[in-house]
Protein backbone atom coordinates (compact mmCIF):
# COMPACT_ATOMS: atom_id res chain seq x y z
CA UNK A 1 0.00 0.00 0.00
CA UNK A 2 1.51 3.44 -0.89
CA UNK A 3 1.50 6.60 1.02
CA UNK A 4 -1.21 9.04 0.11
CA UNK A 5 0.01 12.26 -1.28
CA UNK A 6 -3.00 15.22 -1.31
CA UNK A 7 -2.19 17.57 -3.46
CA UNK A 8 -4.41 20.54 -4.97
CA UNK A 9 -3.67 21.80 -8.65
CA UNK A 10 -5.01 24.82 -11.06
CA UNK A 11 -5.86 24.12 -14.12
CA UNK A 12 -6.19 26.87 -16.82
CA UNK A 13 -6.68 26.89 -20.82
CA UNK A 14 -10.21 26.56 -22.82
CA UNK A 15 -13.13 24.64 -21.27
CA UNK A 16 -13.38 21.30 -22.54
CA UNK A 17 -9.62 21.46 -22.78
CA UNK A 18 -9.51 21.84 -18.92
CA UNK A 19 -12.41 18.87 -19.11
CA UNK A 20 -10.46 16.73 -20.80
CA UNK A 21 -7.35 17.26 -18.61
CA UNK A 22 -9.63 15.90 -15.74
CA UNK A 23 -10.56 12.83 -17.35
CA UNK A 24 -7.31 12.00 -18.15
CA UNK A 25 -6.39 12.78 -13.90
CA UNK A 26 -9.17 9.90 -13.31
CA UNK A 27 -9.41 7.29 -16.27
CA UNK A 28 -7.22 5.08 -17.36
CA UNK A 29 -9.55 4.46 -20.79
CA UNK A 30 -7.89 7.70 -22.56
CA UNK A 31 -4.42 8.41 -24.16
CA UNK A 32 -1.94 9.75 -21.92
CA UNK A 33 -3.93 9.46 -18.89
CA UNK A 34 -2.20 10.27 -15.70
CA UNK A 35 -1.59 7.22 -13.01
CA UNK A 36 -2.52 6.16 -9.24
CA UNK A 37 -4.87 9.35 -9.08
CA UNK A 38 -7.10 7.97 -6.39
CA UNK A 39 -9.13 10.81 -6.39
CA UNK A 40 -9.51 14.64 -7.83
CA UNK A 41 -12.57 17.01 -7.45
CA UNK A 42 -13.22 20.50 -8.83
CA UNK A 43 -13.81 22.22 -6.03
CA UNK A 44 -14.09 25.71 -7.52
CA UNK A 45 -14.68 26.33 -11.60
CA UNK A 46 -14.34 30.21 -12.97
CA UNK A 47 -14.58 31.62 -16.18
CA UNK A 48 -13.38 34.74 -17.48
CA UNK A 49 -13.52 36.14 -20.82
CA UNK A 50 -13.62 32.66 -22.47
CA UNK A 51 -10.93 31.21 -20.07
CA UNK A 52 -11.64 28.68 -17.61
CA UNK A 53 -9.93 27.61 -14.52
CA UNK A 54 -10.45 24.63 -12.74
CA UNK A 55 -8.73 24.10 -8.84
CA UNK A 56 -9.15 20.62 -8.39
CA UNK A 57 -8.01 18.77 -4.86
CA UNK A 58 -7.52 15.17 -4.38
CA UNK A 59 -4.76 12.18 -3.70
CA UNK A 60 -2.78 9.80 -5.65
CA UNK A 61 0.31 7.09 -4.75
CA UNK A 62 3.46 7.85 -3.37
CA UNK A 63 3.91 11.95 -5.31
CA UNK A 64 2.79 13.82 -7.89
CA UNK A 65 6.00 13.16 -9.66
CA UNK A 66 5.53 9.27 -9.56
CA UNK A 67 2.29 9.20 -10.89
CA UNK A 68 2.71 12.38 -13.08
CA UNK A 69 5.97 12.55 -14.17
CA UNK A 70 6.54 9.03 -15.16
CA UNK A 71 9.02 8.01 -12.85
CA UNK A 72 7.31 4.94 -11.67
CA UNK A 73 4.68 4.39 -14.13
CA UNK A 74 5.23 5.80 -17.69
CA UNK A 75 8.23 6.67 -19.19
CA UNK A 76 7.74 10.16 -19.68
CA UNK A 77 6.37 13.69 -18.46
CA UNK A 78 2.55 13.40 -18.72
CA UNK A 79 2.33 17.24 -17.19
CA UNK A 80 4.33 18.40 -20.40
CA UNK A 81 2.62 16.00 -22.30
CA UNK A 82 -1.30 16.77 -21.70
CA UNK A 83 -0.87 20.68 -21.04
CA UNK A 84 1.29 20.94 -24.12
CA UNK A 85 -1.44 18.72 -26.19
CA UNK A 86 -4.40 20.08 -24.59
CA UNK A 87 -2.87 24.17 -24.44
CA UNK A 88 -3.08 24.49 -20.42
CA UNK A 89 -1.38 26.07 -18.11
CA UNK A 90 -1.20 24.42 -14.55
CA UNK A 91 0.26 24.40 -11.67
CA UNK A 92 -0.03 21.90 -8.59
CA UNK A 93 0.72 21.54 -5.18
CA UNK A 94 1.18 18.34 -2.81
CA UNK A 95 1.84 17.31 0.36
CA UNK A 96 3.03 13.92 1.74
CA UNK A 97 3.67 13.91 5.83
CA UNK A 98 4.85 10.31 5.69
CA UNK A 99 8.15 10.59 3.57
CA UNK A 100 8.07 13.94 4.57
CA UNK A 101 7.79 16.74 1.30
CA UNK A 102 6.01 19.32 -0.47
CA UNK A 103 6.28 19.86 -4.45
CA UNK A 104 5.35 22.63 -6.45
CA UNK A 105 5.06 22.17 -10.24
CA UNK A 106 4.16 24.57 -12.98
CA UNK A 107 3.58 23.98 -16.44
CA UNK A 108 3.00 26.50 -19.20
CA UNK A 109 1.49 24.91 -22.61
CA UNK A 110 4.10 22.04 -22.13
CA UNK A 111 7.13 24.01 -20.99
CA UNK A 112 8.25 22.84 -17.52
CA UNK A 113 8.30 26.72 -15.50
CA UNK A 114 8.60 25.17 -11.79
CA UNK A 115 9.92 21.91 -10.14
CA UNK A 116 10.27 22.08 -6.69
CA UNK A 117 10.29 19.39 -3.76
CA UNK A 118 11.69 20.30 -0.58
CA UNK A 119 11.34 18.87 2.90
CA UNK A 120 8.60 18.80 5.31
CA UNK A 121 7.67 17.68 8.68
CA UNK A 122 3.95 17.13 10.11
CA UNK A 123 3.53 16.97 13.53
CA UNK A 124 0.00 16.14 15.68
CA UNK A 125 -0.60 16.35 18.96
CA UNK A 126 -3.74 14.12 20.11
CA UNK A 127 -4.42 16.02 23.23
CA UNK A 128 -6.08 13.41 24.61
CA UNK A 129 -3.28 11.40 24.93
CA UNK A 130 -0.68 14.41 25.55
CA UNK A 131 -3.22 17.07 27.60
CA UNK A 132 -0.36 19.32 27.96
CA UNK A 133 2.39 20.78 26.09
CA UNK A 134 4.88 19.58 28.26
CA UNK A 135 3.64 16.09 28.17
CA UNK A 136 3.88 15.83 24.13
CA UNK A 137 7.11 17.42 24.25
CA UNK A 138 8.59 14.92 27.24
CA UNK A 139 7.53 12.29 24.87
CA UNK A 140 9.14 14.00 21.85
CA UNK A 141 12.02 16.55 22.64
CA UNK A 142 12.29 17.93 19.28
CA UNK A 143 8.65 19.24 18.63
CA UNK A 144 8.23 22.41 17.38
CA UNK A 145 7.29 25.08 19.86
CA UNK A 146 3.56 25.15 21.15
CA UNK A 147 2.64 28.37 19.20
CA UNK A 148 3.17 26.56 16.05
CA UNK A 149 0.17 23.97 16.90
CA UNK A 150 -2.61 24.66 15.40
CA UNK A 151 -5.99 22.31 15.98
CA UNK A 152 -3.20 19.98 17.30
CA UNK A 153 -1.25 20.10 14.00
CA UNK A 154 2.22 22.08 13.13
CA UNK A 155 4.40 21.69 9.74
CA UNK A 156 7.97 22.51 9.61
CA UNK A 157 9.57 23.30 6.63
CA UNK A 158 7.94 22.87 3.50
CA UNK A 159 6.50 26.02 1.31
CA UNK A 160 5.17 27.91 4.30
CA UNK A 161 2.64 30.57 3.32
CA UNK A 162 3.10 29.74 -0.20
CA UNK A 163 1.68 26.32 -0.35
CA UNK A 164 -1.17 27.28 -2.89
CA UNK A 165 -0.24 30.57 -4.02
CA UNK A 166 -0.93 30.42 -7.32
CA UNK A 167 1.31 31.81 -9.72
CA UNK A 168 -0.74 30.97 -13.14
Amino acid sequence: MPNYCDFTMKVVGRRNSCRTFMTKLLSYDVPNHFYRIFEADVYDECEVEGTTSLYISGYCAWSLYTCCKGSGYFDGDLFEINTRELNLKMEAYSHEPGVGFEEHYIYDHGKCVEDSCVDMNEWLWDMSEFPTYEAFKEEYPDAPPEDDFDDGKAVVGGFGDEYCVWNI
